[in-house]
């Protein structure tokens, strides 16, 4: 006989899954696609990334890249990001993205989204991929904001709907607890041939949500960081030892001579402080007065592992460079935050783990719902 508090439990439980249970279903479901999203680009996308090298050519300079790159849009807009590979066999990519912040809807926040795939050799466009409209990049903003861009409504929907999930993997944890005389059928599945299927639902539901218990609730925290600034503010306090440390402001640059070719010169600059970079991505901010931001990514696989700089614009003055050992705690709780999200801080196995967690996720909705109508409908018929 269950108690008044088990109850009452399991009344929340039931209808906070009615309230959220669409939007973690699809928050999920589109989490597992994109888990493998640059393990499957690596294979669909080679048509424009890689290129044949030809025999002693010689790299454009990113000016020259960049000049192609704006007429092949029609100069409509400035570019966001530079990708270089460091592999001698990949294209060079720019990518231009225009925002309207204040409109409603995925179609409409993003106005203009083109990533033009350049040969660094020849200056060739190799691909204008219209990245708006791209697969990956499609799940990626139905799983941050259910494909209404960037406001209000998307952010209390999904950050709500994670809050309503993480009670709602506490409170499942507090009804799975067996006595000790269903201890055995808790931890495994016991079916025969005449196991009825609301057994078998209800096992599925039970068994596949305690086993996946926790790293469905690493995934939920570590996207409250992004879906909540006030969860994101406590845990940078918390991981500081309950200090706020604000971030410090960048020196000014100490030369005045400007650069004529500053992009090719933090490029250079880049490449000779950390040959050992796989990819620098070169940001320009819409604001003017802040410099350039550098990422080298060491490692393929694991983004906190990225080495940000920052250079001038005018000079292509090394401002600052910070590496993960550099951030304090709360700093490297945010780096890492990606790495756990999607899985890849563990390599392979964890981002297998992410995958078949982010489906057991998705099916808990479906199976939660198939429990309570099985049980209306068995009462009914009663």
């Amino acid at each position: 006989m269950a108690s008044p508090l088990k109850k009452t439990i399991k009344k929340i439980h039931l209808w906070l899954g009615i309230a959220s249970g669409l939007v973690i279903f699809i928050v999920a479901i589109t989490g597992s696609i994109y888990v493998f999203s640059e393990d499957i680009k690596a294979f669909t996308h080679k048509d424009r990334r890689i290129i044949e090298v030809p025999q002693n050519a010689k790299r454009l300079p990113i000016g020259s890249i960049l000049q192609v790159a704006e007429d092949a849009i029609n100069h409509r807009c400035t570019y966001s990001n530079i990708v270089i590979p460091n592999f001698s066999d990949h294209t060079v990519s720019v990518m231009f993205i225009e925002r309207n912040d204040k409109a409603f809807g995925y179609s409409n926040y993003i106005s203009f989204f083109k990533t033009i795939y350049i040969n660094p050799y020849t200056g060739e466009v190799v691909k204008i991929e219209n990245s708006k409209w791209e697969f990956f990049n499609i799940i990626f903003n139905i799983h941050v904001n259910l494909f209404m861009g960037y406001n209000k409504i998307s952010h209390i929907i999904v950050a709500g709907a994670t809050w309503i999930f993480v009670i709602m993997l506490i409170s499942g944890l507090v009804l799975w607890w067996p006595k000790k005389k269903q201890r055995k059928q808790s931890f495994r599945f016991s079916w025969k041939i005449t196991t009825r299927w609301r057994r078998k639902n209800l096992d599925i539901h039970r068994i596949l949500g305690f086993y996946f218990f926790i790293i469905a609730l690493i995934s939920a925290l570590t996207g409250l960081l992004w879906a909540s600034q006030s969860f994101n503010k406590t845990v940078k306090w918390v991981a500081n030892g309950g200090k706020v440390i604000e971030q410090k402001a960048l020196p000014e640059s100490r030369t005045k001579i400007k650069s004529v070719t500053p992009l090719d010169d933090i490029l250079a600059k880049t490449l000779t402080k950390i040959p050992e970079s796989k990819y620098v991505l070169i940001r320009k901010h819409p604001n003017d007065k802040i410099p350039y931001i550098v990422r080298s990514y060491v490692s393929e696989m694991f983004n906190y592992k990225r080495i940000e700089m920052y250079y001038d614009r005018n000079t292509a003055e090394l401002l600052a460079e910070v590496k993960f050992a550099d951030k304090n705690n709360g700093e490297k709780i945010q780096a890492l935050n990606y790495d756990i999200h999607v899985g890849t801080i563990g390599g392979w196995p964890t981002k297998i783990l992410t995958f078949f967690m982010s489906l057991v996720v998705a099916s808990l909705p479906i199976t939660g719902f198939m429990i309570w109508y099985g049980r209306k409908n068995k009462s009914k018929k009663r």
